[in-house]
């Protein structure tokens, strides 16, 4: 049985996969950053920026496949803070491909970097140029850049770039999260019926987590070494249409209205993908609608209240 460790299984989409991984053919060892371990599971402490511990915890699970999730992950933190960006998303990756390195056997790494890396459009596919607009998409490209550099003694490197995902558990840091979240605090009174967002004209694919726990799954074992690929349902929505989608799920009415603070500098209007490349090779493809994940983010925050 293939030992696959996964860095960043306290983050959302980490919680998610290694519950879909421990279902299947893998013996899963999650590992966490230190300070933020579940109560509620086993997980083994990491810090990807201790190159030592790194080393030492690498030398004792002796993983088949390392899928790399651990990362600042918030565009707008990455503006708030771009050192503990940098450090985090570009050592991180580092010290764990010195520390497979270091193992000296054949390891598969996949790293998950961003569909940021694009800088904005339709139909981007892995040939489009990469356009670097925020902090966030820096520090993942130049970790891109660190996996084709350690794509040798033994270590397969495969590229992600999901394109944009949500479901129950992700950060309120993220925009229909805090919208779900609002929307149950103003159910239960805790909050008068009023929304500020952002600029709601933003289109992007919204997929659903457990459709891309699935092509994670998938791109272990049929992913190819040195390769990058988009993971992307080619289409999108604007955040005025899950707005809508919530005014009818919402047990109570609420206003939206634009706070000029909440808009980005740089703003990315549109991020839609071509994922062709990934769905012929794996036969992957969407099949939650965007209903249902707009349902499910709701009915997550109401239990959470």
């Amino acid at each position: 049985m293939k030992i696959v460790l996964v860095t960043g299984s306290e983050g959302f989409v980490g919680s998610h996969l290694i519950k879909a991984l421990d279902k299947v053919r893998y013996q899963v060892e999650p590992v966490c950053y230190p300070l933020l371990i579940p109560k509620d599971g086993m997980c083994i402490p990491l810090d990807v920026l201790n190159l030592e511990m790194t080393e030492d915890v690498l030398k004792v699970h002796q993983p088949d496949i390392i899928f790399h999730l651990a990362a600042i992950s918030s565009v707008s933190k990455s503006f708030r803070d771009p050192p503990l960006t940098y450090s985090t998303n570009i050592i991180g990756t580092v010290n764990l491909l010195e520390a497979a390195k270091s193992l000296k056997k054949n390891v598969r790494f996949i790293f998950v970097s961003t569909c940021e890396v694009y800088g904005g459009g339709e139909n981007i596919s892995e040939s489009t140029s990469v356009v670097l607009k925020n902090p966030y998409a820096v520090s993942k490209y130049a970790a891109e850049l660190v996996c084709q550099n350690y794509a040798v003694d033994g270590i397969e490197c495969v590229i992600l770039r999901p394109f944009t995902h949500t479901g129950p558990g992700q950060f309120k840091d993220f925009v229909l999260p805090t919208i779900a979240m609002q929307i149950a605090e103003i159910e239960k009174n805790k909050r008068p019926p009023l929304i500020e967002l952002g600029n709601i004209k933003v289109k992007r694919e919204f997929m659903n987590i457990d459709d891309i726990i699935n092509a994670y799954i998938l791109a272990i074992e049929k992913c190819k070494p040195g390769n990058i690929y988009n993971i992307s349902s080619n289409k999108g929505y604007t955040i005025g249409k899950a707005i809508e989608i919530f005014k009818k799920l919402s047990r109570v009415k609420f206003e939206v209205k634009t706070d000029p603070s909440k808009i980005r500098k740089v703003d990315i209007p549109i991020l839609i993908g071509n994922g062709d490349k990934f769905s012929k090779l794996t036969g992957w493809e969407p099949i939650v609608k965007f209903e249902k994940t707009i349902k499910d983010l709701l009915n997550y925050w109401r239990a959470k209240l």
